[in-house]
């Protein structure tokens, strides 16, 4: 009987502990849900909705100006993982219409397209979810699916051949460098940065190509940089990050230290920057063990620069993996100041076809 009693006790001392554990962290997991689904919202360009909490069951209020928006809020939110259940409050504009359309704006009809190193951006409008759609998923196959953020709203008003427009400009995004277009009514103002004259030539045409549909009258002022200024520039570059800094490996190994990513991510933002050229990514070691052993270090070692360069996005067609081992010092092996320098990984630029 004394053993049933103590089992009963420490069962029931198991379930209060449990509920006091879940107790305690429940406010933190729901704000969590709460922080997660907001910002998903808000990478989508839904700002204009309020998020709340009841457990795991997210509740949406707020104002769409479409109905198509508030249905698109409860998607976001029900693809938010953790998230049980959404209860969708959102009101849409014009209720009293039983099937609202997109919503008609006084202002000029606009969409932009933006890009950078840290990827694209498309904002504005668009007449319905389909062309939304379209757009922004041609986007994604052409610069990435992680690089894309939507921020486009479904307006109703769209000139003729809007569609045709917008995509045929987004197929062109890959081949930019950077550059900004914003088609506004009947005129596009695109700028941008390309790599060749002949890429520029075959986007400006391909571009006023999908333009023709609905007459519009496109401004192009799309640049090619000058390939010995862009290389002169980012060999400087290099020199300068690589002087301040070194990337760093595990001892007598090849494998990257993550202290040494962040220099790694600012490299490969300059090779960007000079798409016209090659770089040669030179691997040394200093004079210590034997020099057959060293030669592969440095090969190996540069190798691994080269891999991370192509993780981040520049073309492998580009980079040259040379390892030089201990036969070309900067400093006196003897010290180990000296055996630090010598351990070294640079970059020397050249123009293709040079």
């Amino acid at each position: 009987m004394n053993k049933i009693l103590i089992l009963l006790f420490g069962a029931i001392a198991l379930i209060l502990l449990a509920w006091l554990c879940l107790g305690r962290h429940a406010p933190a997991i729901e704000q969590d849900l709460v922080t997660r689904t907001d910002d998903a919202l808000k990478t989508a360009g839904i700002d204009w909705s309020s998020v709340g909490i009841d457990g795991r069951d997210v509740i949406l209020t707020g104002k769409a100006a479409a109905a198509d928006l508030r249905d698109r809020a409860g998607e976001i939110a029900r693809g938010v993982y953790g998230v049980r259940t959404v209860d969708n409050r959102i009101t849409v504009s014009n209720s009293s219409v039983a099937a609202p359309s997109p919503v008609a704006l006084s202002v000029p009809y606009e969409i932009n397209f933006s890009k950078d190193s840290g990827g694209v951006v498309i904002s504005g409008m668009v007449p319905d979810e389909e062309t939304r759609v379209s757009v922004v998923e041609i986007a994604r196959q052409h610069v990435g699916a992680d690089k894309v953020q939507d921020r486009l709203q479904i307006v109703s008003g769209a000139p003729v051949g809007w569609r045709s427009a917008a995509e045929g400009i987004a197929v062109e995004l890959d081949r930019f460098l950077r550059m900004n277009a914003a088609l506004v009514d009947n005129e596009l103002r695109l700028a941008g940065v390309v790599d060749s004259a002949d890429v520029r030539m075959d986007i400006e045409q391909a571009i006023s190509g999908s333009l023709s549909s609905g007459g519009y009258k496109p401004k192009y002022e799309i640049m090619v940089p000058a390939p010995l200024a862009a290389a002169s520039g980012c060999q400087q570059q290099f020199d300068k990050l690589l002087v301040e800094r070194k990337i760093h490996f595990e001892t007598a190994s090849a494998q990257i230290t993550p202290e040494s990513y962040p220099l790694l991510d600012e490299l490969a933002r300059v090779a960007s920057e000079c798409s016209s050229a090659k770089i040669e990514i030179e691997g040394h070691t200093d004079a210590r063990g034997s020099e057959q052993v060293n030669m592969k270090l440095s090969q190996a070692r540069a190798e691994s620069v080269v891999d991370y360069l192509v993780h981040k996005g520049i073309s492998k067609n580009r980079l040259f993996a040379v390892g030089y081992g201990e036969s070309r010092p900067v400093a006196d092996n003897e010290t180990e100041a000296g055996r630090t320098k010598n351990r070294r990984i640079e970059f020397n630029v050249n123009i293709q076809g040079s």
